[in-house]
């Protein structure tokens, strides 16, 4: 399988074998700021390489309209294939790839939607909560406690009235006219994250929050509203966001998969954990890996 994908510029189009895709999204997608424990990390790595391969086997031809299969953005995996060639943690990734080579997760024999995120603040959220559509039973929402010492994101925005007026404007799901009076939220998941706001000015309009996150992230920048789970408050010239998580938080919690991988849970127990019902499975067979490198062996 070759996967091709935009990096860069619009129409520059890429062509690459399935597992050098797979090493450049691990790469590209966890790459520690710090030396971490090597075994932890190729734990790390092994996890997200099924999740990404996964994600590839499950969306064939996602871009097909636009000429390739997968984008390499967040809207479908990030990846920069430039990454293996810079990356301190290359030899760690390769040994992740050779470990789980050509597999997959499968529910009911079809490759699972393994979508994944940094952070989800605590507690995951089921796909059908922040995107609608048909339930799967892999997705749903669950408490993710993390070993001690270690914890999740908390974040704080806080922008001008008028300028976040003037971003809700610029779209036309979210657009209140020439003045917004409040931001209420009108319902949340189990996990805390906010599934619908009402945007009260000029004219009123409901929109989900996922929508609402997209719309000021637009203008803003990713590291505005971090995610859907936050409380918020209008002070005399502006709104406070104060949250938790980064992402969707739909399946896989990068964070924690690192937490759990840190305090010795194997590959497979995170990968169960946070896609339960789902089961690994080779997509195609697997080559020999090259000598000294052990099989799929996780």
């Amino acid at each position: 399988m070759r996967v091709g994908h935009i990096q860069g510029r619009p129409g520059a189009i890429q062509q690459v074998p399935i597992e050098e895709y797979v090493l450049a999204t691990i790469l590209t997608e966890l790459a520690p700021a710090r030396a971490p424990d090597p075994a932890a990390l190729v734990r790390q790595y092994e996890a997200q390489a099924i999740v990404a391969r996964t994600y590839a086997a499950a969306n064939p031809g996602r871009h097909a309209a636009d000429g390739f299969d997968l984008c390499a953005t967040t809207h479908c995996q990030l990846v920069d294939p430039r990454r293996p060639a810079t990356s301190s943690w290359r030899a760690q990734g390769e040994q992740a790839i050779a470990r789980t080579l050509g597999v997959i997760l499968l529910h009911d024999g079809r490759p699972a939607l393994t979508v994944f995120h940094a952070d989800c603040g605590g507690h995951t959220s089921s796909a059908t909560d922040v995107w609608g559509g048909t339930p799967r039973p892999y997705l749903r929402g669950r408490t993710d406690d993390l070993p001690a010492g270690t914890e999740h994101q908390t974040w704080r925005f806080e922008v001008g009235a008028g300028a976040l007026l003037a971003a809700l404007n610029q779209d036309a799901r979210t657009s209140v006219g020439a003045n917004l009076v409040a931001v209420d939220i009108l319902s949340r998941d189990a996990g805390g994250r906010i599934l619908t706001l009402r945007l009260r000015g000029t004219r009123t309009v409901t929109v989900s929050a996922d929508e609402f996150r997209t719309i000021v992230t637009r203008r803003f920048g990713a590291r505005s509203i971090r995610s859907t789970r936050f409380d918020l408050q209008r002070r005399q010239a502006s709104y406070l966001f104060e949250g938790r998580g980064f992402g969707h938080g739909v399946g896989l919690c990068q964070t924690g998969a690192s937490a759990r991988t840190a305090n010795g849970m194997s590959t497979l127990a995170v990968l169960a954990f946070y896609y339960p019902g789902t089961r690994p499975a080779a997509a195609r067979p697997a080559r020999t890996p090259p000598p000294g490198r052990p099989a799929a062996a996780f």
